[in-house]
Order: structure tokens, then sequence, then C-alpha cells
């Protein structure tokens, strides 16, 4: 797990490639934005969920966790919290998962070890054994445009 902003993308492109086609994207919506939706950048080695939400301050804290792709999490606008736990320190609190059934994630109740606090242009890198609670309430309900890139590992 780590958090940066996106300008700062050339630090990690030598060990994370995709950084640079995820960096690329984000520009290109700077100048066309594209409507929420899922969009394959290469195939399913990566992909981005394209969302707009409102957050809720009374919005539960869920975690949830992944095994073949890790996420970015990149604010567009808005600001979001995102709780993080060692995905061992909340395991044994799963309500429910998606691995048996094809699916990516698998969700869990338990307490934040940290907070992050993201904010336009800032992003939040999380892989398989980062627990994270995503699109809770940062300082006060507001609207938030967010992509979520998806990694293939």
């Amino acid at each position: 797990m780590f958090f940066d902003k996106i300008d700062n993308y050339k630090e990690y492109a030598d060990e994370y490639p995709s950084f640079e086609k995820i960096y690329e994207f984000i520009e290109a919506d700077k100048k066309d934005p594209k409507p929420d939706g899922s969009y394959e950048i290469d195939g399913r080695n990566l992909f981005v969920n394209v969302t707009s939400y409102r957050s809720d301050k009374n919005k539960p804290l869920l975690f949830e966790a992944h095994k073949k792709y890790a996420d970015l999490h990149y604010i567009v606008s808005g600001i979001e919290k995102i709780g993080w736990s060692p995905l061992g320190d909340v395991e044994n609190g799963l309500v429910k998962e998606e691995y048996s059934s094809g699916g990516d994630a698998a969700f869990y109740e338990g307490k934040s070890k940290f907070d992050f606090i993201l904010t336009k242009g800032s992003f939040l890198y999380v892989a398989p054994d980062d627990a994270h609670a995503p699109c809770l309430c940062a300082e006060k309900e507001m609207n938030v445009r967010k992509m979520i890139f998806k990694i293939k590992l």
C-alpha cells in the first residue's frame, strides 16, 4: 500500500509499468471526461471503473480485499476517506466473499488501523493483503468523482 499524488507516477513506473498507462488515461480524461462506467485499458490486465457518488457520513465501515487485482483509487474531484487495515486483522470479520463464484472481492467488518484522506489528484494503491474501506465521508458530505484502476497481478 502506498499513497501519493498522481503527478509523482514516474517514481513508481519502473516497478509498476501500468502506472504509465494509468497516467495517460487520467490525462486524457481531463481533456475529454468519460461518463461513469468501466473501461478497458489493457484488456482485463488493466481496466478502470469511473464512478461518481455523494459521500455519506452514515456509511458503515466495511472493508474489502482482492486476490486477482491490486486497486489504485484516484480522486478526480471531491474528498474521500479510505480506511485501511492489514487483511490479517479483519479476516475473522468476514461478511461475504465472491472468490468462490469467480469474483475478486471479499468483505469484512473490522476496525481501521489508519485512515487516508484522498483529495483531487491523489491516489491510494492497495495490494491483496491491504483490506480497505473506500467511499467514506472525510470532512462533510460532498460529491466525489473517482477512478478505481484494477491492475492484474
